[in-house]
């Protein structure tokens, strides 16, 4: 039986998907401009006429970017910041929402680990491993299911040819030291044909030492709150102080690898081929972790409570440690220009098994594994002339399957498994000064354990109307419902959550998680100047999250799932130009800015909130040079949840020089200084933001090499 659908007929009428597309291609258009054209999941249409917030990173600009980990290279786009559990472990976060709101998907599908489940797991996927990032900036639940409702951050990587090497070979080398935390990074990737098939190979390895900081590890208003509690000790003094870590944030290394290999057969109407890779990763949990029912972790963010454990506050036993492995196997085709009816079919599925084990010195804490694999398939229906417009659409099914369990001591939540299955429909209508984009989904959930089951069915459909009232201007309004089922964890968990510093309590009774949201997207140019801006607003009915319940629980204190109705609004924009031409060296200036809020209707806020931040920049290049220079400012973020401190304000300040050392060679260097002044920056949106603060000065040297 398909699932309900409890939306009005009104909003079906509108039609319209906010953000259904995805991986794109730069194409050319007729006036010999490149244009990125998003070209599937599902339609293929201009980025800059998609009807949503969608930011597209290419992969020089990753490199150029690079900061470690994924979410931490992405996370100066407009909208998206990091959960930042040191440079290991972090997750995306778009708009304020992160872990099962935001899918982080690689060609399509999922990457198949355990990042989800908690903040100090770490993405199976790293930055230099893509040609380039999708980043969806609100629902994109159409296409992707309920577990996209904040958002998507697509990886499309080259592990599966789709097209035939240049030349019969080509390959891209890219190596980096950094001073920070004496870290070396190298990744490289060699295609090339073999008679009808083409042959991908690629690998990769990051490694950091523990890296450094301007001061304390600590932040000043949790240690001045860690002392006040400890004034009832005789021995306390000045010399306590010395205690508290300093001019390092200890446990934060890593050694990342990474190796594939993918063959396609290739046609002249499409491809069809196979990956498997494998990937390992042993890095430390920093922030006092260590495990154990008498073991308190000081970790308070914002969920701070009075038991410290030890007489100092550092955490207890041993450091932890995170040892991962996934071994992964692709499969991908597409076929195009199959008769009058079907302009192009393409599926995607993958599967893996990944484990990883928490280390507490040399002894095994506890055992995670998630095996699982996912598919879908989508077909698009040739253009139809119809009412003075072109209509397009697309239809597909995706389907996901996953078997999850943690056994030891942090096992909060019990072995499950779960199984998901939707259907999409997506259409488009084009009269070229304005016309209706819409999007309907059915999904079915079931999640099960030993002791108990749930089923959950939900609907999701999205509706635009766009125009383009003068040449260059695109603005569309969207209205879309989406629909969320709770996850294991939120359903079943009943333990203590070490790298919340939290004993969480799920809720097998929690209903479907609902939101219907509003946004309003801008693109336009004046002269050469372009400006994009979006301003939304969602309003969630039974937002799922866990919340102080007072008690307290072997050591932590209670936090139970439960639903609350949330309004979460915002606005995020980029504006970018030329500034003129001096000495040989052409300007162009940059501005972006983001905002988002997310209040309770019982009273309070969301905890773990971006605040309001603000990037400048400014380039300039000439033949073989570019030059950058960047400030970024974050304001203090006192809208606070129960538990939870302020942030301070911060100012980061980076500068760039990329430079091509040979005429005629593909070779480029890129010398890079990030945080000049050596400040001390504080993430509001991590879980560890308390005794985790960003990197200090760091210098980065890079080469970049195409052949």
């Amino acid at each position: 039986m398909l699932p309900r659908l409890e939306h009005s007929t009104a909003l079906v009428a509108l039609l319209a998907g906010a953000g259904l597309a995805s991986p794109v291609l730069a194409q050319e258009n007729t006036a010999g401009e490149d244009v990125i054209v998003v070209t599937s999941a599902p339609l293929g249409v201009s980025a800059d006429e998609v009807a949503g917030a969608v930011e597209v990173v290419d992969r020089r600009h990753l490199e150029d970017n690079l900061a470690g980990s994924l979410a931490d290279t992405i996370a100066h786009e407009p909208g998206v910041s990091t959960t930042y559990f040191g440079p290991a472990a972090s997750r995306p976060v778009i708009r304020g929402l992160g872990a099962d709101r935001v899918r982080v998907l690689v060609n399509g599908v999922g990457l198949i680990d355990a990042s989800t489940n908690s903040p100090d797991h770490a993405v199976a996927s790293e930055a230099l491993e893509a040609q380039q990032v999708e980043i969806l900036r609100g629902p994109a639940a159409i296409a992707y299911g309920g577990g996209a409702i904040g958002g998507v951050v697509n990886v499309i990587d080259g592990r599966i040819p789709e097209e035939r090497a240049e030349d019969g070979l080509d390959g891209r080398f890219y190596g980096s030291v950094t001073s920070v935390d004496e870290g070396e990074t190298a990744a490289g990737r060699v295609r090339f044909n073999a008679r009808q098939f083409v042959i991908n190979l690629e690998g990769l390895m990051r490694t950091a030492q523990p890296y450094d900081i301007p001061g304390y590890a600590e932040s000043e208003t949790f240690r001045l709150f860690e002392e006040a509690e400890e004034e009832h000790d005789d021995d306390h003094d000045d010399e306590h102080e010395d205690e508290h870590p300093r001019g390092r944030v200890e446990n934060s290394g890593l050694d990342f690898n990474s190796a594939s290999a993918g063959i396609s057969w290739v046609g002249e109407n499409g491809f069809i081929g196979v990956a498997l890779k494998q990937s390992n990763a042993l890095y430390g949990i920093p922030g006092g972790h260590a495990h154990g029912e008498e073991e308190h972790d000081d970790d308070h963010d914002d969920d701070h409570d009075d038991d410290h454990g030890d007489e100092d506050g550092h955490g207890h036993g041993e450091s932890v440690r995170i040892d991962l492995e996934q071994t992964r196997f692709d499969l991908r085709g597409e076929w195009r220009d199959l008769g009058a009816h079907l302009e192009r079919v393409k599926f995607s599925f993958g599967t893996g098994s990944y484990e990883h084990v928490e280390l507490e010195g040399d002894e095994i804490g506890t055992l995670f594994t998630n095996d699982g694999w996912e598919g879908r398939l989508e077909a698009r229906h040739v253009p139809i002339d119809l009412w003075g417009g072109i209509w397009e659409g697309a239809a597909g099914v995706q389907a996901f399957n996953r078997d999850f369990a943690a056994i030891g001591e942090e096992a909060y939540v019990p072995p499950s498994q779960t199984a998901d299955w939707g259907v999409f429909f997506v259409e488009r209508w084009d009269a070229q000064s304005w016309g209706l984009e819409g999007g309907l989904r059915f999904e079915r959930r079931e999640l099960d354990t030993a002791t108990d089951s749930r089923t959950f069915e939900t609907s999701s459909l999205s509706g635009s109307v766009f125009f383009r009232p003068v040449r260059d201007t695109f603005l569309a309004v969207t209205l879309s419902s989406s629909e969320r089922a709770p996850t294991d964890v939120e359903l079943f968990a009943d333990g203590p959550h070490v790298a919340s510093s939290t004993f969480e309590m799920g809720d097998p009774g929690l209903d479907v998680e609902r939101a219907v949201s509003a946004e309003l997207t801008a693109r336009t140019r004046f002269s050469d100047w372009s400006l994009e801006a979006s301003i939304f607003r969602a309003d969630y009915d039974g937002f799922i999250a866990a919340y102080a319940t007072g008690a307290e629980e072997d050591g932590f204190p209670v936090f139970a799932y439960s639903q609350d109705d949330v309004v979460l609004s915002g606005f995020e924009g980029r504006l970018e130009g030329p500034l003129g031409r001096a000495g040989g060296w052409d300007f162009d200036g940059e501005l972006t800015g983001e905002y988002v809020e997310a209040s309770l209707d019982a009273g309070g806020n969301l905890p773990r909130l971006p605040p309001l931040s603000v990037t400048a920049g400014i380039s300039a290049s000439r033949v073989g040079h570019n030059l950058h220079l960047e400030a970024e400012w974050a304001d203090v973020q006192d809208r606070t949840a129960p538990f939870e401190f302020k942030s301070r304000s911060y100012v980061l300040v980076n500068a760039r020089w990329s430079f091509e050392p040979v005429a005629g060679r593909d070779l480029r260097i890129i010398l890079e200084a990030r945080n000049l002044t050596d400040a001390e920056a504080r993430l509001h949106t991590s879980f560890l933001k308390e005794q985790v603060p960003l990197p200090g000065r760091n210098f980065r040297a890079a080469a970049v090499l195409d052949f």
